[in-house]
């Protein structure tokens, strides 16, 4: 009995997976670092959202990608994608302050797409 209760546990679990929601923020003075995890059915919205602040810039994935992401303007990021999973990571170092603040503005901003239930 207490391994079918185990197995149903570890069942539940494996299956609610998907829905996970975490959203982690890193603003040290070298780095600003944003980690997302969250249901894979909004890959697809979060990728446009991404797209429409960094235009006329592009990203183009149809599933894993990890990038280093140039803007016209300079600005620089790491990007890493994944179904359900969006991390990005900007040098303070290497950028601008108006490159940060774009960055730091879109991921803020992206927390709406994510998580559009969460009261602020």
């Amino acid at each position: 009995m207490k391994l079918l209760s185990a197995s149903l546990l570890l069942l539940c679990f494996s299956c609610n997976r998907g829905n996970d929601l975490h959203i982690k923020v890193t603003d040290s003075d070298d780095t600003y670092e944003y980690a997302a995890r969250f249901e894979p059915a909004k890959s697809v919205a979060v990728q446009r959202f991404v797209n429409r602040h960094i235009a006329p810039t592009r990203i183009i994935s149809d599933g894993d990608m990890e990038v280093t992401v140039v803007l016209e303007d300079k600005t620089k990021f790491d990007y890493e994608v994944f179904p359900g999973e969006l991390n990005i990571s900007l040098d303070k170092s290497q950028n601008s302050p108006a490159g940060y603040a774009r960055i730091k503005k879109m991921c803020e901003d992206l927390n709406r797409i994510i998580n559009p239930k969460k009261e602020e």
